[in-house]
Formats: structure tokens, sequence, C-alpha cells
């Protein structure tokens, strides 16, 4: 992934990325009271994969043109000499202003979904409230497109590569998005960015920051991990290493039955997950973590995480988020639960609290909707009554989780919004 990424960047030098914007469409107050525009289109991307880089397409290796087989066991992804049209939707909120530009933040996208997701509620209130332009772009490799691909993947594992493979490109998109976002020449040069007087509404000198949610917390960490145009991201109910997580999920029950039709030997199973697990380490945080805040990759600044985890979360496992914790060597919001709701002897064991606010480092912060019961500790999904109401979207949704992301990625510092006591 550093050998795509310096040499896409390489090659792109001082120059802002090629873009289109397809659309523009300007709202009303009443039609909606929080964004007043939103801008769709593509950013251009030198693609790192074969043929036109749709589902199935792989990383591709050689001179560009040729079929991609890597030449050997070493080799480094190459271009393929063709580009990637990403996607982008940017939300600009009611509160930018010509005075005011809005501050420019990347979204990552949930489970196999796409990026629209910014026009959720709880996006939009946070980028009216705090002043933010919300950008995303697709997760390739695991985003709406893919699903059908995916779950044929199960089916027959041997063509699981590519899932891994779109992931990296998806992480190149990024980039160049972000670089888009914070170029002078970029969004900012464009009438859809600007207000009827030519001035622009998104403030390019103040940096560009990360928010993603589930899959956007687990693949956006990273994604963190190879970022040199930010350094602090908040990453929403996160997790790493997919192989943990897949059967602690609901979400993960439909695929579930696709593979026990087609490799349902139990055992078989966990070997496939651990052999999957090889190939994401390549596009997700698990692979990423110890270079996620302190020592950095090469050519990489280091970053700040602020993880927000939902307690008995039922799609992306907290004991994996705990193991992240650990890694990257974030603190601990204390207390984190209540008594009585954690069936732990030692509940975060290993996590280091904060002793003090604000707190200028990385930071998980544990919320509790109250009406979700801890998982089952075994390698089971906590679905059924028993478990209460799944809390995982419960933290974004939160006014007080709103407002604790918005100071750490504008100043970097963790503010206590749950004095004293467990969040909420």
């Amino acid at each position: 992934m550093l050998a795509v990424r310096d040499g896409a960047f390489a090659a792109l030098g001082r120059r802002a990325p090629s873009f289109t914007v397809t659309q523009v469409t300007d709202y009303t107050p009443e039609q909606d009271p929080l964004i007043a525009r939103q801008v769709t289109g593509t950013v251009a991307v030198p693609s790192y994969l074969t043929g036109d880089g749709g589902p199935g397409s792989r990383l591709h290796y050689g001179p560009p043109g040729g079929d991609g087989t890597p030449p050997t066991p070493n080799a480094l992804p190459t271009p393929s000499g063709t580009t990637v049209a990403a996607d982008f939707v940017c939300n600009i909120p009611r509160s930018a202003s010509a005075t005011k530009p809005a501050h420019l933040s990347l979204y990552g996208h949930g489970l196999l979904g796409r990026p629209t997701e910014i026009n959720a509620g709880n996006v939009k209130t946070m980028s009216q409230t705090y002043d933010f332009t919300f950008c995303a772009t697709s997760w390739i490799g695991m985003a709406a497109a893919d699903v059908p691909y995916v779950a044929g993947a199960f089916t027959d594992l041997s063509a699981f590569p590519a899932v891994a493979d779109r992931l990296q490109q998806s992480f190149l998109n990024f980039l160049f998005l972000g670089r888009t976002m914070i170029h002078r020449n970029g969004f900012a040069g464009h009438p859809a960015f600007r207000d009827a007087a030519g001035r622009p509404l998104i403030d390019v000198a103040g940096g560009l920051h990360y928010d993603g949610n589930s899959q956007g917390g687990i693949n956006g960490g990273a994604l963190t991990a190879i970022a040199q145009d930010w350094t602090r991201s908040v990453l929403g109910v996160p997790a790493m290493n997919y192989s943990t997580l897949l059967q602690r999920s609901v979400d993960f029950a439909p695929f579930q039955t696709v593979l026990d039709g087609y490799y349902p030997d139990k055992i078989d199973q966990q070997l496939v997950f651990g052999l999957l697990q090889m190939l994401w380490d390549r596009s997700e945080a698990n692979g990423y973590a110890q270079h996620m805040t302190d020592r950095p990759l090469p050519r990489t600044p280091a970053h700040r995480v602020l993880m927000h985890v939902a307690f008995a979360d039922q799609q992306v496992s907290t004991a994996a988020a705990e193991v992240q914790a650990r890694t990257i060597g974030a603190r601990l919001h204390t207390p984190a639960l209540a008594d009585g709701w954690s069936p732990d002897v030692r509940p975060f064991w290993g996590i280091a609290p904060i002793r003090r606010y604000p707190y200028a480092g990385s930071a998980m912060v544990v919320w509790n909707s109250g009406a979700a019961y801890a998982p089952p500790p075994t390698n089971l999904a906590p679905a059924g009554p028993e478990y209460g109401e799944d809390s995982h979207e419960f933290p974004r949704a939160q006014p007080g989780a709103q407002r604790q992301k918005a100071v750490f990625l504008l100043t970097g510092k963790v503010i206590d919004v749950c004095p004293g006591r467990p969040c909420p």
C-alpha cells in the first residue's frame, strides 16, 4: 500500500487531482434545514487494478496494459495505465459562509454501504452544528456495488483476494479525494464550493480530518495509518481483525448461510477465516494498528485517534475494539461502565485510564445505550431478544459524542463530556 500511495502521489506532484462535478443541488431551508448544498462527482485516481477496476479485479503488476501477473513473489503493484473514477458526495452545511468557511473532513461509510451515508441525520446534524463539510467516497471492495461479488466469494474463497485488493485501491481513492478537498486548485476553486459572489465556502487552510463509522471505523484505522494529509481521526464503533469480527456479528448471518453450504465443516471454516485474514491485513486496521498512532510508517506523520465504542454492539464486537485500543495505546474514559453492566472480572483490562482532561492523546470512550446487554463471551453473535436492542448506531447520535468528536478533530484534545460518570 505504501508503494501504491507513494507512486501515485509522486506522479501527481504539487497538482490537484483531476475531478468532475456531475451535480450540484441547492436546498431551501424548508427542504433541508441543515444542508445548504450537495455536490456529487468523481475524482480521477491512478488505477492499480487490472481491467476496468470493477468487482473481481486484482492488484496490477508488471507493465501498463499487461495482464497484471506478478513477475516475482516480492513484486509491488504498479499503475495499470488507466484511472479509476472514484465517486464522491459532499454536503456543505447551512452554517458555512465566506466569513466562516466549513471545516473539511472525509467520512467513511459502513458495511457494504454507499457514500450517501453522509445524508444520515446524525452526520448532517454534526455538519451543521460544528460547521463541517463532509465528503465521502465508496470503500470499493466492500461497498454496495460489491455485494454480489462478496456473497459469491463465500461459495469459492479462491475469489476472495479481489476483495482485499480493491480495498487497497479504495485507500488511494480516499487519499486522492482528501487531497482534492484541501488543495487550493481543488474543490475550493470550483463554483460548486463557492457562494454566489465566488467566495470559497470551505476552509482549505484549516486542514483535513477523518470521521467514519462501523466499516468506516475498521477500514478507517488502516487509512489513518497511511494518511499524510491529516493527523486526527475519529473511529466510530470500530475494531480490527475481520476474522474475529465475522462470526460475532449479526451482519454476517446471511454470509454464514452461504459459507455453510459450500464449506460446511466448522473446523475448515476457522482455517478459512485465518487464511482470509492474511489478505485482509493489507486492507483493514489489523495489519496497520502498530503504526496507527505512534511509530508511524515511513514518510507518514504520527496520528491521534478517538475511538467511540458502543457497549454490547451487536454488529462490531467490542472485544476486538479493546484489542485495538491496547495496540494503539489509547487511554480509556473512566468509569467506562456503571457497576453491574459488564460480566468481566476486570472490564477493559490492560487499557490505561485517562487521568486528566482535556487529554492530548488517543482515547477510547464507551457509550452505553442502556438497552443492550453483554454479548456472549464465545465466538457467537448476540442474536436474540435476550441481548436487547442493538447499540451499534447509538454513539454517533449523541450530542455529547458529536461535541467530543468536533473538539478532538479541530484541536487534537479529548474533552470530558460525561464528567465523573459513564457515557451517556
